[in-house]
């Protein structure tokens, strides 16, 4: 690189101009990226033919801060190393940024037509491509391979008519002039790096901004796919068997041979996910209401958590999506694949669809993965009215946030479907001072067992509520865990035992249940096609690691942790078992069809 034309003065140069020349770098390559979103959507267009103007807008909007994400830190990178005084090491630095970026550059031409081989953005996983020959000759596609040259050519010209542009003025400035700016410039990175001032760092979720299939493509672009990507853990795919010999070894053929479900429809939902809530957990001392509400209920007693985490709970439960992998579903590359979220089941029988969770708006991506899953209101801490009943800590308590919660309900028109996701039995395991004088544990107990009897206490306060309003009768409820919280006795506690919840059905008229079968092993994924038979949803999609529990017969259920699986269940369980489930699973993820049709 010249360095002819660095001015003699330091005077000559104000950090001003060199900030003007820096934003317009990144504007131009905004416009890049914006460019590739609009081939991607003409190209595409046959899957964006019933949005609306303004939801394409959406898409470009939310799209901007995925674009925003990449290209400002590569520009801060880029003056970093056009501050390398040694002219080799600038130029071979220089061009190495240039030519890594050109690649992502080149990843977002190819994604125009690959997504629609792949179903989701290139990601770090999608480089198993490379041995699949038949998926990987995109530039047999003559107009988008010239239109990938051209704008290959444009993001060469673009960098290096502003490399030449900026380097002359930043040499002519003093060190200290140079630092300062440095300095200044890196709260805007992290601001535009992390997509904005949310709560966390924008995620492939994030992304899902619409319900519509396909438009989390458009929002997302490569370079921001696959640069997240190495942030995840590996996750191989897996293929041991045919598709014909896998499905022997995974949940054999139901026993009953048609469908025993209620007719629920027009029925109310009101799905409790309780934080942190074990089997061994409940006691009639400590749980007095849970305890006499499993006698008037369904209750399956051999039932287990298909993770380890909320935000593997939340994703078990609402999509039927099970903790097999060390990232969470909602943290991974997967995330932006195409799942069948249970609020979107339901909007489609034209139920209101609502999510509560007491915490600040934002914690664990709940708001954004809950509207993804269809549901269309999110009421947090953010919505709740008197932050005096904050915790301190998390958010609200639970026992004025369920009552919140049935307030609400009570205002939406029936039929209705949501979900409650309690709070306080989380660590730190705090509960109002008025409940604290109240409770007496035993001495050297666990900490969260006084937060299980509160939440007990506000279930019970809750429930009062609901037995007062006019929806009442017309209401089935769901009472799950999220995951298991420690072990009351650590030095008994199995693997197995780590993963034991409990999971009941309660409606005021108990016929509604009749059919559900308690006899069986269930987990957190059977709910999804249970709640599909019963409130008679529709889906006729199948995820053969699940089953509805209205039907019976042996079943294998697989615990993951840590690098470890197990299997539980009542079928046999041989290395063949879990090479099935692994090869599903992983196959269900790489090529985004975890769901078969029956």
């Amino acid at each position: 690189m010249s360095d002819n034309k660095i001015p003699t003065s330091n005077q000559d140069t104000k950090p001003w101009q060199i900030a003007g020349k820096l934003l317009i770098f990144t504007i131009s390559l905004l416009a890049l990226y914006l460019g590739i979103r609009i081939l991607f959507l003409g190209w595409n267009f046959v899957h964006f033919r019933e949005f609306s103007a303004a939801e394409i807008a959406v898409c470009f909007l939310q799209g901007l801060r995925f674009d925003a994400a990449v290209v400002v830190p590569i520009v801060f990178i880029t003056l970093l190393v056009l501050l390398i005084p040694v002219r080799l090491i600038r130029f071979l630095a220089l061009n190495a940024i240039t030519l890594g970026h050109a690649a992502l550059i080149f990843g977002n031409f190819i994604d125009v037509e690959l997504v629609n081989f792949m179903g989701r953005r290139f990601t770090k996983s999608s480089l198993y491509l490379a041995t699949e020959g038949q998926n990987t000759n995109m530039l047999q596609y003559g107009f988008l391979a010239t239109i990938t040259f051209i704008g290959l050519a444009a993001f060469l010209v673009i960098c290096y008519k502003n490399y030449f542009k900026i380097h002359p003025l930043l040499s002519a400035c003093s060190v200290k002039v140079k630092t300062l700016f440095v300095v200044a410039m890196i709260p805007l990175v992290v601001i535009f790096g992390r997509g904005g001032l949310q709560y966390k760092p924008i995620s492939f979720v994030d992304a899902k901004v619409l319900p519509h299939t396909y438009a989390h493509h458009l929002v997302l672009n490569t370079s921001f796919t696959f640069l997240k990507s190495f942030g995840k853990s590996g996750f191989q795919k897996e293929k041991y068997f045919s598709d014909a010999e896998m499905r022997k070894y995974l949940n054999p053929a139901q026993t009953t041979k048609k469908n025993s479900a209620q007719d629920a429809k027009g029925y109310n939902l009101v799905v409790f996910i309780v934080e942190s809530l074990s089997k061994e957990y409940l006691s009639p001392t400590r749980t007095p209401y849970l305890t006499e509400l499993i006698k008037k209920s369904v209750y399956f007693d051999k039932s287990y958590a298909n993770g380890r985490r909320s935000i593997e709970g939340i994703a078990s439960i609402l999509a039927g999506i099970p903790a097999l992998m060390e990232e969470p579903f909602l943290n991974s590359e997967f995330a932006t694949n195409e799942f069948m979220g249970l609020g979107q089941l339901f909007k489609k029988q034209k139920y209101q669809t609502s999510f509560f969770h007491g915490a600040t708006n934002g914690t664990m991506r709940f708001d954004v993965f809950t509207k993804a899953s269809g549901f269309d209101q999110y009421f947090g801490k953010n919505e709740y009215p008197d932050k005096d009943q904050d915790d301190g800590f998390w958010g609200i308590y639970d026992e004025p946030f369920l009552q919140f919660a049935c307030e609400k309900m009570t205002e939406f028109k029936p039929p209705f479907a949501s979900v409650v996701f309690t709070l306080s039995s989380h660590q730190p395991f705090k509960t109002p001072e008025s409940f604290d004088k109240t409770y007496h544990g035993k001495a050297g107990e666990l900490p969260i067992l006084k937060t299980i009897s509160y939440v007990d206490l506000s279930l019970k306060n809750f429930m009062a509520c609901a037995q007062k309003q006019a929806w009442f009768d017309k209401t089935i409820f769901l009472f799950v865990a999220d995951h298991t919280g420690p072990a009351i006795d650590e030095t008994n506690s199995d693997f197995e035992q780590k993963f034991a919840i409990p999971i009941l059905f309660y409606a005021k008229k108990p016929e509604i249940l009749q059919g559900l079968n308690p006899n069986q092993y269930a987990q957190q994924i059977d709910l999804f096609p249970t709640l599909n038979d019963l409130f008679r949803l529709g889906y006729l999609n199948t995820n053969h690691l699940a089953r509805t529990l209205y039907n019976q017969g042996p079943k294998t259920i697989a615990l993951y942790s840590d690098q470890t699986y197990q299997l539980v269940g009542d079928t046999e369980k041989t290395e063949n078992h879990l090479k099935a489930i692994k090869q599903y699973f992983s196959e269900g993820l790489y090529d985004n069809r975890l769901y078969f049709p029956q």
